[in-house]
Formats: structure tokens, C-alpha cells, sequence
């Protein structure tokens, strides 16, 4: 499917004199990394990994 995208970009590229397929490829590269980033921010390993560290704190205090 990327293959095809790449294809179809660069031939509209050609075609229209638009932006280059490589162009193309490192938006949806950007795009992709931002959707990683809410994912992994959004996703329970980050907040489960901040509790961990602060049920960690709070059991040193406690003795």
C-alpha cells in the first residue's frame, strides 16, 4: 500500500508540478509520529509507569 502511495505521489508530482514524493513520504512520517505520540501519551503505559515511581516514593516515606 506505502508503495502505492509513493507511486501515485510522484506521478501527481510529474503530473501537476506539485510537491515531490519525497515530500510526501516525510509528512505522512510526521503525521505518523504525532499519532505515536497522543497514542503513547493517551495509553496506559505512560500513566502506569508515573505510578509506579509515585507508589515507589510514597513507600519510603511510610516507614
Amino acid at each position: 500500500m506505502i508503495d502505492q502511495l509513493m507511486i501515485l505521489a510522484e506521478s501527481g508530482a510529474h503530473a501537476s508540478e506539485g510537491i515531490s514524493a519525497p515530500a510526501v513520504g516525510i509528512g505522512i512520517f510526521i503525521i505518523l509520529m504525532v499519532l505515536l505520540g497522543f497514542t503513547w501519551l493517551t495509553g496506559g503505559a505512560h500513566h502506569r509507569s508515573l505510578d509506579k515511581k509515585q507508589h515507589e516514593h510514597t513507600a519510603d516515606t511510610d516507614h
